[in-house]
């Protein structure tokens, strides 16, 4: 079933981490994206938030916040390589295997493609010698590669085995990016698909994608459309609903939970129609 392939990110939820954990699992989600605040929040040991993880059962499809990393000076590089090592270590104890790196939106990036090349291809090293893939993210409001076009272009000259691409549909549809050149990129090179909806609104694109998300179904774009072009690649890796939302955070988690595993369901049944 499709459905053992689903994940939902903790940051849609209100409530303490074990809350969140607990109504995800309910909803039917097999998996969860991870963030570092997860394993620190409130005044707790964070060995408190790992036995509540390993006690949900919950698989990691992916550990989210790695930012800022190609292109930046050298001292910068080499701090953020220091971070990432940390981060892998956090990762190890958690079993999570997917590190999410977002592209720079850093003032201080130099916008130099090689150098972009040659940092990813560090990161993915300091990856494979820890048994951990990255995952390279376009964000729609940056002002380097806001473009999952560009950010495969980039995936695609780093030529790692331990890096590959995610797809986020909300940074896709908030630039109105064609979704036929999907079809053209090799699903092994497909690391994370990210699912979001969006309204129709005149408001920037930075605030829709923070606190404006919707459910598969629930907005205005093409998700349907987006989900066949992935698969027609053959992609075999998880779905995970990313809702960045200050309402749905106010509300109870386990409504919410439901509500996201009722509209991933219904998303993938209207994709196997189509």
């Amino acid at each position: 079933m499709i459905s053992a392939r689903f994940a939902c990110t903790t940051a849609t939820f209100g409530g303490t981490f074990a809350e969140r954990l607990a109504a995800i699992k309910a909803a039917g989600f097999p998996a969860i994206e991870l963030w570092p605040r997860d394993l620190f929040e409130g005044f707790t040991d964070a060995d408190t938030a790992i036995s509540a993880l390993r006690d949900s059962g919950l698989a990691i499809a992916c550990y989210q916040g790695f930012r800022d990393f190609e292109g930046m000076p050298p001292a910068v590089r080499d701090r953020k390589l220091e971070l990432a090592a940390h981060l892998m270590d956090q990762m190890r104890l958690v079993g999570a295997e997917l590190l999410v790196t977002a592209c720079n939106t850093s003032t201080q990036s130099s916008r130099d493609w090689p150098q972009a090349v040659e940092d990813l291809r560090r990161l993915g090293d300091l990856g494979r010698a820890r048994n951990i893939r990255i995952g390279y993210e376009a964000l729609c409001y940056s002002p380097w590669i806001a473009d999952y076009r560009k950010a495969w272009d980039l995936v695609r000259e780093v030529d790692h085995s331990h890096v590959g691409l995610v797809l986020d549909s909300a940074h896709v549809f908030l630039l109105s990016l064609p979704l036929e050149p999907i079809s053209d990129i090799p699903a092994e090179r497909i690391f994370l698909v990210e699912l979001a909806d969006l309204p129709t609104t005149s408001l920037p694109i930075r605030e829709m994608v923070r606190y404006y998300r919707l459910f598969p179904g629930e907005g205005t774009r093409p998700l349907a459309e987006f989900v066949r072009r992935v698969a027609g690649t053959g992609y075999r890796g998880p779905y995970a609903a990313e809702i960045f939302s200050s309402h749905y955070a106010a509300m109870p988690a386990q409504q919410v939970a439901a509500r996201a595993f009722e509209a991933m369901t219904k998303l993938f049944a209207e994709q196997l129609k189509s």
